[in-house]
This record gives structure tokens, C-alpha cells and sequence, in this order.
């Protein structure tokens, strides 16, 4: 019987040394990719949050790996930040980072429990600029804080400027009522219902021809000078 000749198969050493320069290479590619780091960070719609805080709140300080914060990671984080409402983040030539935010804006600061509102009504424990926010000075009961925040929210940022102090103040008659205490020295007296008048205050103040007093725009709409 004859005796089956088995063939040995020969490796074919040049397909094989060129497949593995090839994996090298896209390993080497990938490796480099990822080491390439973050160079320059542009930031703009900033006025009140500086430049440092937010590098420092994506933790960018060390100019890291760019591939690692990828434009949806970084976007999602600071609109996270209370201070943040909303943010764009893009990559320029692979290794600069363009950012730009839209600022929330502050609202007031609760002295009850410490708080500071914003306008999309997120609130913090803690304030990272310099401002001097509107004071709402005592507490204001679960049953009536949502309409008033709610409404307060739509006053215009040049009349919120024009106020020093709120003061819950119920009476008999209406219990979301609220004194206002003005930077000029007057008194406004406001129901929740009623908050957006005080937006026609710009309007209202030069009628008053300099007098200082009490604006009744709870009921009636009457003014009222100190002392009389």
C-alpha cells in the first residue's frame, strides 16, 4: 500500500509581515490620536462667570486629552452648572476647544434658607461672582412661593435692578401680597397675580415728580407720599 504523502502548507512570510506593520501602524495612529491634548480653549457669552471657573469646572486645567472630551460630554456638563442655562461646545483643528454659554441669570437670594434663585428657577446654596442680588428678607409659605417665583421670573432685568429688598406681607384681603422696597426709597406693594405691573415701574416713577412713598399696586393702583 502506498504510503499517503501529506504536503506541508508554506507560510507566506510577506503577507504576514505586512499585516502586522499594518495593525502597528493603526494601533501607533489610535495611540497618537489620543495623546493629542486640548491647546488652546476659547470661551464667550461670559460676563459674570470667569474664564477659571469654567476650565476648572470641566477640568480642563492640564489642557488634557482632547479625544477624551468630546463636545457632548463637555456641552452636558456645564449646562449642569446652576450658573450655566446653556452652552455650545465646538473643536476646532482637532485640538481647540471653542465654548459658548449663555449665563443664568440671578433672580434673588432667599435669606430664610440661604438660597439664590435663578430665572429658569434652579436654585444654589453658594455664589461664585461678586453681586448683590435682590434680598427676599423672611419666609414665604410652600403655598404661595411657586406663583410668586413663577412670576417673578418675568420682571425685566432693569426693573429687578431698581429693587433693593422683598418683604412677604400678607393682609387680611390677600395672602400672596409682598412689599417691594425700591433703590430710590419707595415702597410697592404687590399680589403675585399682580407681580408683572411692577414692570411699568420705569414708566410709573416719573409721574410721582420726584415724591417718595408707597405705590399700591395690589388694589387700586394709588400712590401714597411718606408722611401723609
Amino acid at each position: 500500500m502506498a504510503k499517503k504523502i501529506v504536503k506541508k502548507k508554506k507560510i507566506k512570510i510577506v503577507p504576514v509581515l505586512i499585516f502586522l506593520l499594518i495593525l502597528f501602524l493603526l494601533c501607533f495612529l489610535v495611540k497618537c490620536i489620543f495623546e493629542v491634548k486640548i491647546e488652546n480653549i476659547y470661551i464667550h457669552g461670559n460676563n459674570n462667570i470667569s474664564d477659571e471657573y469654567i476650565i476648572k469646572y470641566l477640568e480642563l486645567e492640564d489642557y488634557p486629552s482632547n479625544v477624551k472630551n468630546t463636545k457632548s460630554s463637555l456641552t452636558s456638563k456645564l449646562e449642569k452648572s446652576p450658573y450655566i442655562k446653556k452652552a455650545t461646545v465646538e473643536k476646532k483643528f482637532f485640538s481647540i476647544v471653542d465654548i459658548t454659554i449663555e449665563e443664568n441669570e440671578l433672580l434673588f437670594y432667599k435669606m430664610n434658607d440661604k438660597k439664590y434663585v435663578f430665572r429658569d428657577l434652579t436654585e444654589t446654596d453658594d455664589i461664585i461672582y461678586d453681586t448683590v442680588p435682590v434680598k427676599l428678607i423672611n419666609y414665604v409659605p410652600d403655598t404661595e412661593y411657586p406663583l410668586f417665583v413663577k412670576m417673578f421670573a418675568r420682571l425685566s432685568n432693569e426693573v429687578i435692578d431698581k429693587i433693593s429688598e422683598i418683604k412677604y406681607d400678607p393682609n387680611e384681603f390677600d395672602t400672596g401680597r409682598f412689599l417691594f422696597y425700591m433703590i430710590d426709597g419707595n415702597y410697592v406693594y404687590v399680589t403675585s397675580t399682580k407681580l408683572e405691573s411692577i414692570n411699568y415701574y420705569n414708566e410709573i416713577y416719573p409721574t410721582l415728580e420726584g415724591k417718595k412713598g408707597t405705590l399700591y399696586l395690589d388694589s387700586g393702583n394709588h400712590f401714597t407720599e411718606f408722611g401723609h
